[in-house]
């Protein structure tokens, strides 16, 4: 009774401690509830002994029954704690391990019916053949067996490499779990000769080991790291399947990447996942590219236009059979983005040093050449004057002079406005900047875009609220959202039902601003060209293939990014600027 009285407010204690702690996992709840059984047990064989007379170390029938979920705590602790895969995954087999105990439990407390457990009171003055049924025995083989596999569970893990504090962690969880087992067989089988079980104290001296690893080598904080817990950090997708190419597990990046759960990936066929992954079409070229070799990638972009480096490899056995498959899934699509947008930039800073050149040497000609032409121009005004007294003999082409010289002057202000828009290129303005709201800049846009005028376009806007401002000028971002709409409004040209979405919201530290339509969309074909300088898909006459360019550089001043997103019907440009910092 001396024992249970210090014994059990300690375990209870102790167990009470682990609960109140702020985060705890599965291994904390486990170890609490095998404190909590501890106590449970050994105040069960002090009521035993009070009420039966029955010796505590053997003990009767209700701690017997305490001691079914102690044994499977003990082991599930061990699993947990070692980091043994086959519980940590499986709930099943958690559950597989309380089936035995919990039949047995049910035969214990069924005992008056049957005496298979007990045939008469248990006492230590009597051998335990005399007293103890076959059910008792089962009982004790199925204990045995269980703190023996946790106990292999503790030093499975255990290396001369770990460290010194793991090594001394398991030592301490090694001597508080031996000790009870030692005392309790000594009891059992009456090795000692004391009249009295040492068992109860020797779980209180374990409840103290059990103290000191948790306050000295941080039992509940340190457990063993293991190799999936690092493919689970991984920013890399991994993939595996068994050799049927039966999918049976992945990590968290494969999960985002494939963009399913892992509970609803597992047990789909490899090849399926796939080919849900590529765009339509274009799975089974997939597939074949990685069969070729036992080691191949490839990449593939996805129905949602991202972009998947896969790396596949098979894994064999000792003797040469083939064992499973594995993949690993990179997304790509934020630096295929930045080299698109880096081969745009080096493309325009070409364009700037040519644009250089050409300015100064076209510029100076274009403007003797239209001052001579607005002369010829003058002069052509006075023909009609001149030869009036002579009209009959004129010739008629002289007459029309004066409409040649103007188009030709019309000419050379095309090809003068050609050379101010290559001076985007080649010089980089830096106006005064200020807090500007995108919103107000959408508004401008649209007012000087006057969608409303000409064909019928319905005009949808979706401003968010309270969006941070931007550093920028405003006079040249509104030129690039106007070059947006009217480019949307050209491909709406004579379409019916067609409409233009503008749209500004806030993703993280950037502003995002949207012009989307329904139009016939960006082929692809050309979708790497469309920033290119003077690319265009107008008539000739209609456009200088500048006006994307032009764009794509204002953006690119104001540290931010011009893209076109998506694929499929319409289109839709996304320019993003970083937030300017809260004052």
């Amino acid at each position: 009774m001396i024992q249970a009285g210090l014994v059990v407010p300690l375990t209870l204690g102790l167990s009470a401690r682990i609960l109140l702690r702020p985060r705890n996992g599965p291994v904390h709840w486990l170890l609490a509830g095998l404190l909590a059984s501890l106590g449970a047990w050994v105040a069960a064989n002090a009521v035993s002994e009070l009420t039966h007379g029955s010796a505590v170390g053997a003990g009767g029938i209700p701690a017997l029954v305490v001691g079914c979920p102690l044994t499977v705590l003990f082991l599930l602790t061990m699993a947990f704690h070692a980091r043994i895969a086959l519980f940590e995954n499986s709930r099943a087999m958690c559950i597989a391990a309380c089936v035995p105990f919990v039949c047995l439990g049910a035969v214990i407390a069924t005992n008056s019916w049957h005496h298979l457990v007990f045939v008469r009171n248990p006492s230590l003055y009597l051998p335990a053949s005399v007293w103890a049924g076959p059910f008792f025995w089962v009982f004790q083989v199925w204990s045995y067996a269980y703190m023996l596999t946790g106990l292999a569970f503790l030093l499975s893990g255990l290396r001369p490499s770990a460290p010194r504090s793991l090594r001394r962690q398991t030592a301490l969880i090694l001597a508080a779990s031996t000790l009870p087992l030692l005392a309790h067989s000594a009891a059992l089988f009456g090795w000692l000769g004391l009249g009295f079980p040492l068992t109860p104290a020797a779980m209180g001296i374990s409840a103290v080991l059990v103290v000191v690893a948790i306050d000295r080598y941080a039992l509940l904080d340190a457990q063993p790291m293991v190799q999936r817990d690092v493919i689970e950090q991984l920013h890399d997708g991994v993939v595996l399947s068994d050799a049927d190419g039966v999918l049976f597990d992945v990590n968290r990046a494969g999960e985002r990447i494939l963009g399913d759960p892992r509970d609803n990936l597992r047990g789909r066929l490899l090849g399926d996942v796939l080919r849900g992954l590529a765009r339509p079409g274009e799975g089974e070229a997939l597939l074949w590219r990685l069969a070729e070799a036992e080691r191949g990638e490839t990449e593939v972009e996805t129905a949602d236009g991202r972009r998947v480096e896969i790396r596949s490899g098979s894994v064999r056995t000792f003797s040469d059979q083939p064992a499973g498959r594995f993949l690993v899934l990179r997304d790509r699509t934020e630096q295929w983005r930045h080299q698109q947008l880096l081969q745009q930039r080096q493309r325009l800073e070409s364009v700037g040093i040519l644009a250089a050149g050409v300015a100064h040497e076209v510029n100076n000609p274009l403007a003797f050449v239209r001052a001579n032409l607005a002369h010829l121009g003058e002069l052509a005004s006075q023909l009609p004057k001149l030869v009036a007294p002579h009209a009959s003999d004129a010739p008629g082409e002289l007459l029309e002079m004066g409409d040649v010289v103007a188009e030709s002057i019309e000419g050379l202000d095309r090809i003068a406005r050609i050379v101010e828009s290559l001076l985007h290129f080649a010089r980089s303005p830096r106006e005064d900047r200020r807090a500007v709201s995108l919103v107000r800049v959408a508004e401008e846009a649209l007012r000087f875009a006057a969608l409303h005028r000409g064909q019928p376009i319905r005009v949808e806007t979706d401003f968010a609220a309270d969006l941070p401002a931007v550093e920028a000028s405003e006079d040249r971002l509104v030129q690039v959202v106007l070059n947006l709409l009217l480019n949307a409004r050209h491909t709406l040209a004579g379409q019916p039902g067609g409409w233009i979405r503008v749209e500004v919201s806030v993703e993280g530290g950037t502003v995002v601003l949207r012009v989307r339509d329904n139009g016939p969309g960006v082929p692809d074909e050309i979708r790497e060209r469309i920033f290119d300088p003077f690319f265009t898909t107008r008539r000739p006459g209609e456009g200088t293939g500048l006006g994307l360019s032009i764009a794509f550089d204002i953006v690119r001043e104001h540290d931010g990014t011009l893209e076109l997103e998506g694929r499929g019907p319409g289109a839709c440009f996304a320019l993003r600027l970083p937030a300017s910092p809260a004052r």
